[in-house]
């Protein structure tokens, strides 16, 4: 399938709009607006969904069906098939439950428009470099897992119930925090809070949990004569989104290597899917990877990207709904034949037609086919992804444009 190529039939007829004029206009602050409502709309009870996730912390969740099979049918299968099916069934079990933990994270968007009301309702902390993860305290131990669900630690920690030696209280306390885990220093820098001592803040307001954030982990500091801990937990400085507080995230020296700023507006919630209530933005003075690089560290001449092909014959993004980019013709489909099923990620290059826009909504794009992307990755790009690097390399949002409306939303 790598072999084969293909230039992807455009949606509509491009046009010239300026995509940074078009996608500042109405694109990211529309949803926004859209997403502030809807959570004021759904707010939901957290508390049986964080204790699920936390006490099924160190295995595979629950799953329809598993219970025990009856001795009568179970005797019938022939010893062969059984481990056969077995090792079937377990190798199913650790793929459900990546899939499972894989989804505890909220996925921040891209900045492609700049809030106007940076100043008043929205926090910035320095981003680290390291990996993303999901870590949860509960029944004397503690495990971190990677995005895509895979385990990346289990270990004994100062967290509520993340060791014997931390369980003090109630046996049924847990924690779930949304980290990065900094590899050179051995540490986790925490960006968020969804659960403490068993109380769930999914649904209450950044500036609440970010202040949780700061205040209970200093709670946990090891005391006098009390054993370090092998990985400590640090939480990422908050500022508000003044002219100062963007200048101290963004320049002010910090333990660990900056990757970016990253924004949250002080009413969101924590999803459990992509937001534009989270908001991710970078440069090449705070960030070693502005625009993306292969796999060799080097940035390609032409933007790359990855889509999910879908039932249709078009390639689309990972958001909710998704945003179709572009069709794959039909004789290049029949050539794939069975390889190329619905779900699968394929890669693809931005051409010199490039993204066409209509009222901040890419329309389609200019996509050249490169091959079948490494599926372990889990999920497509999302689209203010792909908006915020093809912007990155063309029109960027400058520090100083992000400042200028901190100045002007005082």
């Amino acid at each position: 399938m790598g072999n084969a190529t293909a230039t992807v039939a455009p949606l509509r007829k491009p046009t010239r709009r300026s995509i940074k004029a078009a996608s500042r206009k109405t694109g990211q602050q529309k949803r926004r607006e859209e997403a502030l409502q809807r959570q004021q709309a759904a707010r939901q009870d957290f508390a049986d969904y964080a204790r699920q996730l936390a006490t099924s912390a160190g295995g595979s969740p629950a799953q329809p069906g598993s219970g025990d099979q009856d001795a009568s049918t179970s005797s019938r299968h022939d010893p062969w098939d059984t481990a056969v099916e077995g090792r079937a069934h377990t190798a199913l079990q650790a793929e459900t439950s990546k899939q499972y933990y894989a989804r505890q994270l909220m996925q921040p968007e891209w900045l492609t428009d700049i809030p106007a009301d940076l100043c008043t309702n929205w926090y910035v902390m320095p981003r680290p470099e390291g990996r993303r993860c999901l870590v949860i305290s509960s029944q004397h131990m503690t495990i971190s897992r990677h995005r895509n669900g895979s385990m990346l630690h289990k270990f004994p920690s100062i967290l509520p119930n993340g060791s014997r030696e931390s369980s003090a209280g109630s046996g049924d306390d847990f924690c779930i925090l949304d980290c990065v885990f900094h590899e050179a220093a051995s540490v986790y820098y925490v960006l968020d809070m969804m659960c403490w001592k068993g109380y769930a803040l999914y649904d209450c307001s950044a500036e609440f949990r970010l202040f949780w954030v700061q205040s209970k982990l200093a709670e946990c500091l090891p005391g006098p004569g009390q054993q370090q801990q092998r990985y400590p937990f640090v939480p990422v400085p908050a500022f508000t989104c003044t002219q100062g507080g963007l200048q101290h995230a963004y320049s002010s020296p910090v333990p660990f290597q900056r990757d970016g700023l990253y924004f949250l507006h002080k009413e969101g919630h924590y999803s459990l899917d992509s937001t534009p209530l989270a908001v991710l933005w970078k440069d090449e003075a705070c960030s070693q990877y502005c625009i993306d690089t292969d796999a060799n560290g080097v940035v390609p001449e032409n933007q790359g990207i990855t889509l999910e092909y879908r039932m249709d014959q078009t390639v689309a993004t990972a958001d909710t709904p998704p945003v179709v980019l572009g069709r794959m013709p039909a004789p290049f489909v029949q050539s794939m034949g069975p390889a190329l099923r619905p779900g699968k990620l394929l890669r693809f290059e931005i051409g010199p037609g490039g993204i066409q826009m209509h009222d901040g909504q890419p329309l389609g794009a200019d996509l050249k086919y490169v091959g079948v992307a490494n599926q372990r990755r889990g999920r497509a790009d999302a689209c203010s992804k792909v908006l915020f690097q093809y912007m990155a390399r063309r029109q960027p949002i400058s520090f100083a444009e992000i400042l200028d409306a901190a100045d002007g939303s005082t």
